[in-house]
């Protein structure tokens, strides 16, 4: 099994191990109990703790011709694993050729890749070809290796069980409230300032900007956003689209922070997306855009007022 190692707190394989497996795409409360639960055992075990991954997500390979909208990057994610105190997290990449091994070749690379004490999985865990591979014939397998299993239950809030699907369908419904809730975080777009065309700054409303490194769950449009700088929160009104008054092509998220004028170009943001105010549209002149972004503005300051 070839693995990208990311390394946490350990250097190497070396040790013993207790793992979990899985996509980890928003890293959301079900992940982070499964996590939990590998710190738990971590201690009892005496042993390393880490999470076995994939990458790209299998949506992206398997279904190639459907744009797959990834809940956070990747380095958001292997900062959500870092800081929630795994040792380390092991990467498979992610091929067409890996997706047709059996269930029998996914267990063989697993059980050889380290030494493995216990394996902690999800409640719709299934593995290799088509996703044959059941929990049970994974226990079953571990247990004749006198490897500890446990398949965990699914973790709900308000009676709904807490998954990745329905966490990209209340983003792209704009739903951030009820996102918070079942991330145990706001959503954010992170990433580095990069210097823009200055289009902004002409319109009379310079702004920040972030290039996402993915496709990102949400409707192109305008929206009432936070920014978190270096733990300091500031509000503002963003654009995540395309800008097509411009013919733009990229999608970019353009920020425009109320009462800031720092230069912080290269510096490390979130954008925490707040209230949709309206989908991204062509304008047929400049004055007209100046126009409706000024409307947007009055809009989501009084938001934030409110």
């Amino acid at each position: 099994m070839n693995l990208i190692h990311k390394k946490f707190k350990s250097d190497s394989l070396d040790g013993s191990w207790v793992i979990t497996i899985g996509n980890f795409d928003g890293f959301h409360l079900g992940h982070q109990a499964l996590v939990e639960q590998v710190l738990q055992d971590k201690d009892k075990y005496q042993t390393k703790g880490g999470a076995l991954t994939f990458d790209p997500h299998p949506k992206k390979v398997l279904q190639s011709k459907i744009p797959f909208r990834q809940i956070y990057d990747n380095e958001s994610k292997w900062e959500f694993m870092r800081n929630a105190g795994l040792d380390a997290c092991f990467v498979v990449p992610f091929t067409m050729k890996f997706a047709g091994i059996s269930p029998t070749e996914f267990i063989e690379k697993l059980f050889n890749f380290a030494d493995l004490k216990k394996i902690i999985v999800g409640y719709d865990f299934n593995f290799g070809k088509a996703r044959q591979g059941t929990a049970s014939l994974l226990k079953k397998e571990a247990e004749k290796r006198g490897i500890d299993f446990l398949q965990m239950s699914a973790v709900q809030k308000d009676n709904i069980t807490v998954s990745s699907t329905m966490i990209r369908r209340l983003l792209f419904e704009g739903d951030f409230a009820y996102v918070k809730k079942y991330l145990g975080r706001p959503w954010s777009v992170n990433g580095i300032i990069r210097e823009g065309n200055k289009l902004g700054h002409n319109l009379g409303f310079p702004t920040i900007n972030l290039e996402p490194t993915v496709s990102l769950p949400l409707k192109k449009g305008v929206y009432a956003c936070q920014v978190d700088l270096d733990g300091k929160i500031y509000n503002g009104v963003s654009n995540i689209g395309v800008k097509p008054t411009f013919g733009g092509e990229q999608l970019k998220v353009e920020m425009n922070i109320f009462d800031f004028n720092q230069d912080i170009y290269g510096r490390f943001v979130r954008v925490i997306p707040q209230k949709f105010i309206r989908e991204e549209i062509k304008f047929n002149s400049v004055d007209e855009l100046k126009h409706q972004i000024s409307k947007d503005a009055k809009i989501a300051a009084n938001f934030y007022k409110k």
